[in-house]
Formats: C-alpha cells, structure tokens, sequence
C-alpha cells in the first residue's frame, strides 16, 4: 500500500511540473486573453503555450497571437507594430526584444509557441501581449518563472 502511495505522489508530482511548462491560453472576438498571468517553473527546459482564438473574426480584421517580452521592452516593441508588415509577420519587424510569439490565427484558429526558458530568468519581469495592432493595449498579460 505505501509502495502505491508514493507511485501516485510521483505521478502527480510529474503532471504539475508537466502542466506548469505547458499552458493553454485563449482569447475570443473580445480582445481579451482568458488568463492574465502565466507561471512557468524555473526548472522547465521550455514553455509551450497552445492559443487558440475561439471567435469568429478573420484574421484580417481581428487576429490574435501570442508574443513574449520582457516588460521592459513594452514600450519599444509596440512602437515597431505596423500593419504594412503584415499578419505573417504578426505585424512585428525581426527583433531581439521579441523573445518568442505564435502566429496570428482568426476565429477557430490555433497557434502555439515554444520558448526556450534559458532566455528567461527566475524572479524576471516579462509579460505576453496580442501584437495585432492595437490589440496589446488590452491584450497583455504577466508571464513570471517561478
């Protein structure tokens, strides 16, 4: 009996640290992310996030993505959204500060993405954002490592 009580804590033990390196995260024709703040372990070689836009709206006309910054850089990575770049770029120019992002996807549309968690310090401040223009201003939330 001990020996099928310490297997089952084990187990579970293995499933929390699974789940905290993999999160689901959506949003719908709202502009508005289902979660505000996403904790990922320290120990996690890489944090997927699965999105999916579970509205109706085209992606040109109300796509969503998934970008990771530092919070820092909020400020300087918005200022480079531009529509001319277009969705497949997820209007975002190649830059350092964007540590990693997902497509952009319209209604019934999924993405996800895959960052390496040695570009993220424990105790760091970053946050995720929507990067469809005019979209992160309500569209962001708080990722933090724990």
């Amino acid at each position: 009996m001990l020996k099928n009580l310490v297997m089952l804590v084990m187990s579970l033990f293995t499933l929390s640290c699974y789940a905290a390196c993999e999160v689901n995260l959506s949003s719908a024709d709202n502009m508005m992310f289902d979660k505000r703040k996403i904790s990922v372990e320290s120990s996690c070689e890489k944090l997927v996030i699965n999105f999916e836009h579970k509205g109706k709206m085209p992606v040109a006309a109300g796509g969503h993505n998934v970008v990771i910054i530092k919070t820092k850089d909020f400020n300087t990575v918005v200022k480079k959204i531009d529509m001319k770049l277009g969705a497949d770029a997820g209007f975002l120019p190649e830059m350092p500060e964007v540590l990693a992002k997902s497509a952009i996807v319209g209604g019934g549309g999924k993405a996800s993405l895959s960052l390496d968690m040695a570009k993220l310090e424990k105790g760091g401040s970053y946050q995720f954002i929507c990067s469809f223009p005019g979209h992160y201003a309500i569209m962001k939330g708080t990722l933090e490592v724990i």
